[in-house]
C-alpha cells in the first residue's frame, strides 16, 4: 500500500552566513547555521524543534517559510520545492503555510485595526477574493480563535498579550493553510496564558487538521503540544523521534543534558494544563 507523501519535507538543508574577516587579507569565515538538516512532517501532525539559543532552529524555520534562501538542500510543501518555484508560484504555495512569531506586541502593526491586519495575507496571497469573502473569512478566523466579531474594529493596543497572540493565530488561519510554523509562539506570555494559547492551538489542530512545525527552547511546551520532536545542536539534528520516547529515553548526550537542565515538563500532550480555567487570554 502506498503511503501518503509528507506535507513538509526538508532535504539536506544548508544555510550559511559570511562573517567579518579577522584581518585584511584573511579569508572570510562562514557561519553554518543549518548544516544538512533533513526532516519530514505528516499532514495533521506536529513536530517540535528544540535546542539551545543559537543552535539554528529559528534559521531553519525562516528557511521553511521561504524567508531566507538556503545555500543547499530543498524544502518541499506538498511535494513542491518552494525554492524551485517562480515568484508567482511561491505566492500561490504560500497559501498552504503561514507563521506565528514570538512577540505578539511586535508582530502586529499598531497603526492598523484587526480587520486590516487579518486581510493583509488574504489580499496578498489570494487577491481574487472579494469583499463578501473577506468579511466571511475575518468572522471565521476570529471565531476560530475565540474572539468576538467586534474585535475586527479594534487596534492591537486594546488587547492583552494573550489576545494579541490569538489575533496572530487568526491572521495565520485566514488563508486556510495546512501548515503553521510557530516560532516560540508562547515564550513572551505568562505561564497561565501560555496554557490557554497552547490549548487553543491543539484544539485548532483537532478541528481543522492543521500541522505544526513548533520551534521552542521550552521542553515542557514542546512535550505538551507535539507528536514528534527533533533536537538541534550547532545546526544539526542530533536526535529525532516520538516526543514521549525522546523525553523518556533520550539517546544522545546533548538531549540528556537539555532534559536534565530543564524545569519539570508538562505531564502529557492531552492533559496539557487543562487545570488552567482562567478567562480566555
Amino acid at each position: 500500500m502506498r503511503t501518503a507523501a509528507p506535507l513538509l519535507e526538508v532535504r539536506d538543508l544548508v544555510r550559511e552566513y559570511p562573517l567579518p574577516r579577522p584581518s585584511l587579507f584573511a579569508p572570510r569565515p562562514v557561519l553554518r547555521a543549518v548544516r544538512g538538516v533533513s526532516l519530514t512532517l505528516a499532514a495533521g501532525s506536529s513536530l517540535g524543534i528544540v535546542g539551545e539559543s543559537g543552535c539554528g532552529k529559528s534559521t531553519l524555520a525562516r528557511c521553511v517559510m521561504g524567508l531566507e534562501r538556503p545555500q543547499g538542500g530543498q524544502v518541499l510543501i506538498d511535494g513542491e520545492d518552494i525554492y524551485a518555484l517562480s515568484r508567482a508560484g511561491l505566492r500561490r504555495a504560500r497559501v498552504k503555510f503561514q507563521a506565528v512569531f514570538q512577540d505578539p506586541y511586535g508582530s502586529l502593526d499598531p497603526r492598523h485595526d484587526v480587520r486590516r491586519i487579518l486581510l493583509e495575507p488574504l489580499a496578498s496571497l489570494q487577491p481574487e477574493t472579494g469583499r463578501a469573502e473577506h468579511a466571511s473569512r475575518i468572522a471565521e478566523a476570529l471565531e476560530a480563535v475565540g474572539l468576538p466579531a467586534e474585535a475586527a474594529g479594534r487596534y492591537p493596543h486594546e488587547f492583552s498579550g494573550g489576545q494579541r497572540q490569538r489575533i496572530a493565530m487568526a491572521r495565520a488561519l485566514i488563508t486556510r493553510p495546512a501548515l503553521i510554523v510557530a516560532d516560540e509562539p508562547v515564550s513572551a506570555l505568562d505561564v497561565s496564558i501560555q496554557a490557554q494559547v497552547l490549548n487553543l492551538m491543539m484544539d485548532l489542530q483537532e478541528r481543522l487538521g492543521l500541522s505544526y512545525l513548533f520551534i521552542s527552547h521550552d521542553l515542557g511546551v514542546v512535550r505538551a503540544i507535539t507528536d514528534r520532536v527533533a533536537v538541534m545542536q550547532a545546526g544539526k539534528i542530533v536526535e529525532e523521534g516520538p516526543t514521549g520516547e525522546v523525553f523518556a529515553h533520550p539517546r544522545h548526550a546533548y538531549t540528556r543534558r537539555l532534559i536534565e537542565s530543564a524545569p519539570k515538563p508538562f505531564s502529557g500532550r492531552r492533559r496539557r494544563a487543562r487545570a488552567a480555567q482562567e478567562a480566555p487570554a
